[in-house]
This record gives structure tokens, sequence and C-alpha cells, in this order.
């Protein structure tokens, strides 16, 4: 380079460092007139063009500069920045990554690098390329800030609040430091924790409208609504043209009750853009999350009252009114929507879960066929089909396989990864790392199931690592989190993301707790992540994937044939689960007929959903039969006339008078134990048996009749009843169900001989031995594994 040149370059760069670019640009463009191989005259002028707004330009540049001089980290780096910016984001890694090679110990390369990760979505790259950063001498406390919010996106909360913890103590003056943990802390509900960030943030930054956006989310959170309504107003003033502090502002004011002040800001925030239905039906939608649903029904109504053509605020609506139990309601909620677009696919699905709530299978059944036919991909069509068909007796399991089938094939075949797992260590007795993959670690049925086992797995032998899929909290969610060894949260990553940290975090064996229910993450497990998939608990039948590899089934040579499935069925030692948790409702002495001094009852106290047009003609029979007997049946909005006027229609097709069925709606969980103390004889349901009011049946003194299938959700009742001794119960044809119900109750002694103790026999069997149910999980685990290694899977 001449001297020349290399003297413009100089004034170049000391006008860029003054910010006078039309200067700095002039003598970059002299020295490369004098020299065009001068890449840093290039390089310079790409500065200059970033500067004033010119990417394109900047980008031709740079370009120049790195073709001239490619082993230059800082050319790469800013190429790299530059391609992240212009939707390039795979080659702008690749400048950086080579950068970083080049310059491993410049920590500017590492911030633009994860920058980078993160603009191709990519958390976990991010994550990991902070993770070195920090590990660099004298990191700063804004890097730990970037490594939280990484740490965050992936799941890993304890990692992101002690990366924002750091750097609040490396330089407690940073506000963004304490705003970041004080999101987190709020999201996590941790009030009192997200109160001392906001005093620390409040002494910074008082009047730092993202500080007064943060408060008035925790003021929201305590439904102090008039005090978040003072403080998004006063973050509106520092921050006016902010959408969302208007729409938020107009939602407090609703709610504390200044109906002129919210008026006024529902009137802002429409012309902002926000329309006034939308934040009524913003607010209903808020509680239905908060399980307030009268006043969830107040505001979507008056969204509706505004626009009555609001979809989305009807299908809410349809949602309130079916929790409710409030059936015609939801009916015709659901009608007016399909009136209105006979093409609105929620519509239809949600019209089929009305109908699969009152046992219209085929009708359910044809909802969601339309919905398919509209949205052929629609994972919710057909996760509430194959829910439907699997209660139906009028499918059988060849039926139920092809609709799993056909779910694979349309939705997740295309996900499959080719991956052979090469890296993975083949020793076939290391220990083993086992993910749980489930949105139900919380009050549901799943965790009841899990729960009591985690705590005795052998961690000698096995890693636990618990992927859960929901914001959702509560004393279990804590108790799973301390039987744990690793716990991610996952809600907020997309499969993709999810599919790559569960292989980079190694597990080895990966088990489905969902299934086809709400909140699965089948797409994730689509991708393949681990060597072995198992699907368990959640859904009681086939995923139909093709990468899941197993099913846990319990002991039954007619569930180990593999008919139903597509998954090889594993078998567990003894049972299908254990419960150790359930409520210590007392069993009240003898018969319920003679106690209450009222006709024999027969009960069901599953969700009337479960109740087949075949177990409804077979009930009928067992009442027909049994003449001075009764039928206490629960159903979702059982108290609704329309509901209970259509439940008697369907009995007496069958020549069953309305006052023989005593139809309840769900209870409360001490109401409902308390139920079978009313019930002399239950009737498993059919070919959907129950299993979580299976064991609660038993463990309240009161036993069942089943009548086994073909399928895994049609041979749950089986065995139960056979780990607490009752298989005289289990009738091998629908003749023998009837025949053993009806002799049961004008048997009145034998009976009873059949009640007593049941409650000991339960906690004696492997139904209620966790550490049992370990051993048996660790040996399964182990065989897979094996099974594996020696396949040489690939």
């Amino acid at each position: 380079m001449s001297a020349k040149a290399k003297r413009n370059i100089d004034k170049g760069k000391k006008a860029l460092a003054q910010k006078n670019f039309a200067a700095a640009g002039t003598f970059f463009e002299e020295a490369v007139t004098l020299d065009k191989e001068a890449h840093a005259g290039w390089f310079g002028l790409g500065e200059v063009a970033l500067a004033i707004g010119q990417p394109d330009t900047a980008t031709q540049f740079l370009e120049e500069a790195v073709r001239l001089k490619p082993d230059m980290p800082r050319y790469l780096q800013r190429l790299g920045e530059v391609y992240g910016r212009d939707k390039r984001a795979g080659e702008g890694i690749k400048l950086l990554n080579a950068a970083h090679r080049k310059s491993p110990k410049d920590t500017g390369i590492l911030v633009s690098l994860s920058g980078a990760y993160v603009a191709a979505g990519n958390w976990l790259k991010a994550y990991e390329a902070l993770q070195e950063l920090v590990r660099h001498p004298h990191p700063k406390a804004a890097h730990f800030c970037l490594l939280g919010l990484a740490a965050q996106s992936i799941g890993e909360v304890d990692a992101a609040l002690t990366a924002f913890k750091r750097a609040t103590r490396m330089e407690p003056n940073y506000p963004d430091a304490w705003l970041s943990l004080g999101h987190l802390h709020l999201s996590k509900d941790r009030l009192a924790e997200a109160t001392e960030c906001i005093e620390h943030l409040f002494a910074l930054a008082p009047q730092q409208a993202s500080t007064l956006q943060l408060v008035g989310e925790l003021e929201m959170a305590r439904s102090n609504w008039g005090e978040a309504a003072r403080l998004f107003c006063m973050a509106l003033e520092k921050n006016p043209d902010s959408d969302i502090l208007q729409a938020r502002l107009a939602l407090m004011l609703t709610l504390s009750g200044d109906a002129v002040g919210a008026v006024d800001a529902m009137t802002r925030a429409n012309e902002m853009g926000v329309p006034e239905e939308w934040i009524l039906e913003q607010l209903g939608y808020l509680f239905v999350k908060r399980y307030d649903l009268d006043t969830a029904q107040e505001n979507l109504e008056m969204s509706l009252e505004r626009n009555p053509d609001n979809l989305n605020a009807l299908n809410s609506l349809f949602v309130v009114y079916s929790k409710q139990g409030k059936s015609a309601l939801a009916r015709e909620t659901a009608e007016k929507i399909l009136q209105k677009d006979p093409k609105h696919v929620s519509a239809l699905v949600n019209m089929g879960g009305w109908c699969n709530d009152q046992a219209r299978g085929m009708e359910a059944i044809n909802y969601y066929q339309r919905a398919l036919k509209l949205a052929p991909e629609s994972g919710t069509a057909y996760s509430n089909y194959l829910w439907t068909i699997i209660h139906s007796s009028e499918h059988d399991a060849d039926e139920i396989l092809q609709v799993a089938r056909a779910y694979d094939e349309r939705l997740c075949r295309k996900y499959c990864r080719q991956d052979d797992f090469a890296d993975r260590d083949r020793d076939p007795e290391r220990r083993l790392k086992i993910g749980w993959l489930t949105s139900d670690m919380r009050q549901h049925p799943v965790a009841a199931f899990v729960i009591p086992f985690l705590r005795f797995l052998d961690r000698h032998q096995l890693e636990v690592v618990l992927y859960h899929n929901t914001a959702l909290e509560d004393d279990n969610t804590r108790l799973a989190k301390m039987s744990v060894d690793k716990w991610r949260e996952v809600q907020a990553i997309g499969d993709d993301a999810l599919a790559d940290l569960i292989r980079a975090d190694g597990i080895d064996i990966l088990i489905d707790l969902n299934g086809n229910t709400e909140g699965h993450r089948l797409l994730a497990m689509a991708r393949k992540p681990a060597p072995v998939q198992v699907t368990w608990l959640g859904f009681p039948g086939t995923s139909g994937l093709s990468v899941m590899d197993y099913i846990f089934i319990p002991p039954d040579p007619v569930l180990e044939k593999g008919a139903w499935c597509t998954e090889t069925p594993w078998p567990l030692a003894d049972c299908y689960g254990v419960r150790t948790n359930i409520p210590n409702e007392p069993i009240l002495p003898g018969l319920p007929c003679e106690r209450l001094e009222r006709p024999f009852a027969f009960a069901c106290l599953n969700n009337f959903r479960k109740v087949s047009q075949h177990a409804i003609r077979l009930w009928s029979e067992i009442l027909t039969r049994a003449p001075e007997s009764r039928l206490i049946l629960v159903a979702r909005g059982g108290q609704d006339e329309s509901l209970k006027t259509y439940i008697g229609s369907q009995f007496a097709r069958h020549g069953i008078a309305p006052e023989r069925l005593d139809i309840r709606g769900l209870a409360p969980m001490k109401t409902y134990f308390n139920s079978y103390n009313e019930a002399d004889l239950c009737l498993d349901p059919f070919p959907f048996n129950g299993g979580t009011t299976g064991y609660d049946s038993i463990w309240m003194g009161a036993p069942f009749v089943t009548w086994p299938g073909d399928a895994l959700a049609s041979r749950m009742g089986r065995i139960i009843l056979k780990n607490v001794g009752l298989d005289e119960l289990i009738a091998e044809t629908p003749e023998a169900y009837v025949d053993i119900a009806v002799a049961l109750s004008r048997d009145l002694p034998r009976l009873k001989a059949l009640r007593a103790n049941l409650r000991e026999r339960m906690q004696a069997s492997p139904l209620m031995d966790a550490p049992r149910m370990a051993r048996s999980l660790e040996q399964a685990f182990r065989g897979m594994w094996r099974r594996w290694v020696e396949s040489g899977a690939k």
C-alpha cells in the first residue's frame, strides 16, 4: 500500500471516530482509488455506509474487504453481523465462527456470534457461545445478562436466575440486570423477589419506561388494578407510542372500575390500532386462564356486543360455557360461529368436543372429519379425533391405528432427522440419561402416577431430566422438581429448538408422558432427538409415530402381541402405574344401600364421555334385570337440564326410566371421593376403562366389574383388579359382564366379602409400591438400551 493511501486511511479512521462521516467517506474513497488492494479502505467505506443507513452498499464494501483480507477477524465479524441483519443468518454464523477461530480471545466476536444465533432462532447455540464468553477473563455484567436471557429461552430457568444474579452482583448499578431478574421472578409468580428487583430499579432508573412497565405488571399480578393503571399511565408518558402499554392501561382501568378513564384509554388504544373488542376479548381470555369464568364470560359478552362477528371471542366464550357446564349455551355459541363461518376449524373441533362430552361419539367424529378436510394438518383436530374414537364402541383397534398412522404421515414424518448418534457412548452398562417430556407435572392424573416413583430411581444407573411444557405450577410441580436431577421449562421453545436441546443434553431414552393430549410435544419427538423413544400414561393408546420405539404396557398377553399399536409393547413387571398420594377419605362402614336405606346403587364416576353406546346398552340390561336398582353417573355439565334429558333419552331407548338415573356434575375432589360411599358396585366403562378412577374406586372400597377389549385403553381395569385379587370381576364376554353385576346386586353377603379390606389389599399390592415400580422401570430402560446397542441402531 502506498504511503499516501495509508495516510488517507488514517485520516478516514480519525474522521469516523469523530462521526464526521462525509469526511471519512472521502478519505477512504481516495485510499481505494489510489490502491484497489487497500482492504482497510474498503472496510472503512463499509463502516461509513452502515453509519449513514446504507446496509446494501455496506455489504458490497465489506465483501471486498474480506475478499482482499480473508484472515482479518474484524472484517469477518462485521460482515457476519451485516449478513445476520440481512436475513442471511447461516452465512453470517459461518463468518463469525471463522472470526472466532482466528481470534478466540476476542469477546466482541463471541457477543456477535451469540446475536447471530439468536437471529437464526438457535438459542441453544447462543447459550453455548455466551457460556464461553463469560469464561474469559473479566466478563461484564452485560454478558451475564445476555447469558441469562439465552438460558431462559432454552428452559434453563435456574441457570438464567444464576446469571442475572451474577450480573447484579458484578454491577449493582446496572439497570438492565435488575430489569431482567425482575421479569424472571415475575414470570414465576415470585412477587417478593420481583419487588426487591424493582426497588433497585427505582433507585437507578425510576423514570425509565421499562421500569414503570415492570412495576405495573407486578401490580397487575397482585390484582392491584388501580395501581397498575397508574404505572402504565406513567410509562406511557415516557413511551407514548406503545400500543401495548395503552392496551394494558385500558384493561387495568376497566378492572379497577374507572369507567370514564377506561373508555378514554380504550379510545386512545383504538386510535393506535387496538380494537376495543380485542381488549375485551383479551381480558376475557385472561380470566379464563385465571379460572375466573364468570368474569371471563362478562368480558367476552361485552366484546361481542361491540362486534358480534368476533369469532375468536365467540370461540373463547364457548370454552367458558363448556367449563361452566352450560351445555346448551355452549352448543348455541358453537353453532353461531359455524353459521357465520362453516369452515371455522376451531369451532368444528370445539363442537366435536361438546358432542364428545355428551358421549355423542359419531357426531363428534363427523365434526373432526370436517375439520381435517379443511385443515389436513390440524394437530388439534387429530388429537381430538383420536381421543374420541378410542372411547367409541363403534370403532375397533385397527381403525384407531389407521388414524394414528395418518397423523404420523401427515404431520410428523417430514420432520424426522437422520441422526445415527455416532457420538453416543454405546457402553450397554453405563449410566443412562433419561428424559421425561410432559405438560402435566401438576395437579393432573399423569403427575399422580409419576411423582411417587421419581425419587426412588437409582441415580447410580440413571440421570433424570424432566422437560416441562407449561407455565402452570403448583405443589405437585415443586415436588417433582425436587425429585429429578435437571428440570427444564420448555413451553416457550419451538419444536426444532426443543429437539436440539434434548439432543444436546445427550438424552439416551426419552419418555413422552402426553401422547396425543393437550400440551403434547409429539412434533419435537418426531425429530427423533434421542436414540430410544417411549410413550406412556397420558394417552392410553398408540402414538402412531414411526419414530416412537416402545410403548409401556401392563403385563398382558393380548397387549404384548402389539396388533393395536405402531410401537413395540414393553410390559412393566406388575402393573401400568403406581399411586401413593390418594386422598385419605374415610370408607363408611357397610353397604351403601343398607346404610342409606336406598335402592342398590350401581355407579360409574368416570366422566360420561367415556360411556359408549354399547356400555349404555349393557348397563340398561343390568338395570332391567335388577329392577329395584339405580345408576349414578357423572358428566361435565351434569346439572344442565338439556344434558340430563339427552342422557336420559339414551337409556330410555332401552326401556330405562329417567328417575332411575342419578346424573351429577363434575365435583370438587372431596365430594367426588365421598360419592364412592354411595356406590354399592361400580361399572367400568368400555372400551375406554377407568384408569385413575379405577384406582380411586378400589381405594374407596368400591369394587367394579370390567370387560377387557383388545387394546390398552380397554384393558386397564383388568390389571387393577388382578393386583387386588378380584379376578372374578373380570368378564370374558359382554353377557358375563351383565351376569356378574346382576348376581352381585342379588348376593349382598358375597358383595360385602369382596369389598372387605379393599384399601388394605391395595396398599399391599404393586399398585401402590413406588420402589417396586422404580425397579421395573430401571430394568426396562436397561433392556431397551442394551437392545439399541446390540442392534447397532442408526
